[in-house]
């Protein structure tokens, strides 16, 4: 049961593992999407079709039509990868070992539903895989196993997804045969130590400059092959992929900008971004963007 590309490795692994039979796929329903508003299958389902695997996608899982659909199937366990639905009592119940999800944070930490970007953002210092037992909280059902792996500083968005995707897959399919021969110990989580990784809303991608250049660069980081930070010049919007801190100290007029390079000054240092996209245009470096584009050195961007 899986959705987006971080989905995919997970598949592709039982697949390919002659242990397992995948029986079905649970996936959103095609959407509508493009300028051409043509209907397109998610990753997961695209994979499955490419391996002659049984696609299911249900409105809901509520209803008993669809309960009884998964029922029948008697599958020995459920994998739920970044599905999206919400899975009721009946179908948490529904296979002899229950629901099992890759989660990739290292809980009770980031439950929710941006576990990957808020360590980022966040300046953690490191963040891993979790499998656990699913049941009706979100992200809160009894833990099976833990793998932790540091994180430097550099790290986007993009790079940690399909690092953890592909680490999630690996320590799934161990788990699963495991559990298989009973020897999974499920260990609660302490609620106590919880914190939430809610949703980003596009509003939260915008940049506030009064923020210290140490946060504004983690977040540029965090969103980099998500929906992307960005800023407004003038009416155009400009999207950052990539950005250092020239100086972590300065200070000055929150969204000044210092010079041609494009250096702007922060509610507490400097950045200077290095990977940019103009409106309508496509991904430059700053160099590139220089070229075309000359700041207004002294600007203040909102």
């Amino acid at each position: 049961m899986g959705t987006p590309d971080f989905a995919c490795p997970t598949l592709e692994k039982l697949i390919a593992d002659p242990d397992f039979d995948v029986v079905a796929i649970y996936t959103r329903e095609p959407q509508i999407a493009g300028r051409g508003q043509k209907i397109t299958n998610s990753p997961i389902h695209q994979l499955a079709l490419k391996h002659n695997l049984k696609v299911i996608t249900p409105k809901t899982l509520r209803d008993a039509k669809a309960q009884k659909e998964f029922f029948n199937l008697q599958a020995d366990v459920a994998v739920v990868v970044a599905y999206g639905l919400i899975l009721p009592q009946e179908i948490l119940d529904g296979t002899k070992f229950g629901c099992v999800n890759i989660h990739p944070s290292l809980l009770p930490k980031w439950r929710g539903a941006s576990p990957i970007q808020r360590p980022l953002m966040a300046g953690d210092r490191e963040t891993g895989i979790t499998i656990i037992k699913m049941d009706k909280g979100v992200d809160s059902g009894k833990m099976m196993v833990q793998e932790k792996f540091p994180l430097d500083g550099s790290e986007t968005y993009a790079d940690l997804a399909e690092k953890l995707s592909q680490m999630g897959a690996e320590i799934l399919v161990k788990t699963l045969k495991k559990l298989r021969d009973g020897n999974v110990v499920l260990i609660k989580q302490d609620d106590a130590l919880a914190s939430y990784a809610k949703k980003i809303e596009k509003e939260e991608c915008k940049i506030n400059w009064q923020e210290s250049a140490e946060i504004i660069e983690r977040k540029i980081r965090a969103l980099n092959g998500s929906l992307e930070a960005f800023f407004n010049y003038g009416d155009e919007k400009i999207k950052i992929f990539k950005a250092e801190i020239l100086d972590e100290n300065s200070v000055g007029e929150s969204g000044k900008i210092l010079d041609e390079k494009l250096s702007i000054q922060c509610g507490k240092g400097s950045i200077r971004p290095l990977v940019l996209q103009r409106q309508g245009k496509n991904q430059v470096t700053i160099r590139d963007l220089l070229l075309g584009f000359k700041p207004e050195v002294g600007k203040i961007l909102n």
